[in-house]
């Protein structure tokens, strides 16, 4: 039975060492308010009295704190207890802080996988999700079981750290537009007293159109070919036009689609009405 150790027992860390100990590890976990670590250690966890404990119980650690700079400072509370110790951390941060933390840890002796988790704390041991490392080649090769087993799709991006704030940012944003294009599209449906319950029920049948989307993308992007488009950059300008004058005429917050519409009128204008909207590529790199 592998021994690892969690710090940080919120809704993803407590999901993390839940799974950990499905998988038969024997898993020691750490939180700053231990009244969190109670339904772990009912389930057979071992509570740590201290960060320190924690590391110095098992010869792998992974931290699921708030940011990068919160790790730090609780690690920086027992320096000493990571030398010769793995962390696989697995809090949030931009590139400097993943580069800074990943530095600190070499230093103090330890080996470093910094990980980003791409599901809610109930994908945890679901084969389709994914947990996406960089840093040390030869910790993610002894530790792929253990992570496929959290996540079944978990990767190795590669030695660069600050590649995966940059994975993360670009994953982060499809995500985000989904949720605040459904925001919005509440707003013009109050305004027009549509019932909201109606709004809800068609949503699932419109969201079929994202894996078209994907599938033009995909195609379109790393091949650079945007010709021969299903719908054109030009007919979903005029799309915009018409959802724009939706919204002015209901007096709702438009901010959004305001942005979506100067990004589509500044691709027709640049030549592209006729290619994929996918050709907003080359405008935007500028």
């Amino acid at each position: 039975m592998s021994a690892v150790s969690v710090i940080g027992l919120g809704a993803m860390g407590a999901a993390l060492a839940r799974v950990l100990m499905q998988n038969g590890s024997r898993v020691t976990v750490w939180n700053r308010t231990e009244r969190k670590a109670a339904p772990l250690v009912a389930a057979g966890a071992t509570l740590a009295p201290t960060a320190a404990a924690a590391l110095a119980a098992s010869p792998t650690t992974l931290v699921c704190v708030h940011t990068h700079a919160d790790t730090r400072a609780i690690l920086q509370a027992a320096p000493a207890a990571l030398a010769g110790k793995t962390v696989i951390e697995l809090s949030t941060g931009g590139v400097r802080e993943a580069e800074a933390l990943a530095r600190w840890l070499e230093a103090q002796g330890a080996q470093c996988l910094i990980g980003m988790i791409g599901t809610f704390p109930t994908g945890i041991g679901k084969a389709d999700t994914a947990i996406v490392t960089a840093g040390s080649k030869a910790v993610w090769r002894a530790h792929a079981p253990m992570l496929r087993a959290l996540a079944g799709r978990s990767s190795y991006l590669g030695a660069d750290v600050g590649a995966l704030a940059a994975l993360f940012a670009a994953l982060f944003l499809p995500r985000q537009g989904f949720m605040f294009g459904m925001i919005y599209g509440a707003l013009i449906c109050e305004r027009a007293c549509v019932p909201i319950d109606t709004y809800v029920e068609q949503l699932p049948v419109t969201l079929k159109l994202v894996d078209a989307y994907f599938d033009v993308f995909k195609k379109s992007v790393p091949a650079g070919d945007f010709a021969n488009p299903p719908v054109s950059m030009a007919t979903l300008l005029a799309c915009y036009d018409d959802v724009l004058e939706t919204f002015a005429h209901g007096g709702v917050n438009s901010e959004m689609p305001e942005l979506l519409h100067r990004l589509m009128r500044k691709g027709v204008e640049a030549g592209l009405g006729g290619e994929q909207v996918t050709a907003l590529t080359k405008v935007l790199r500028g």
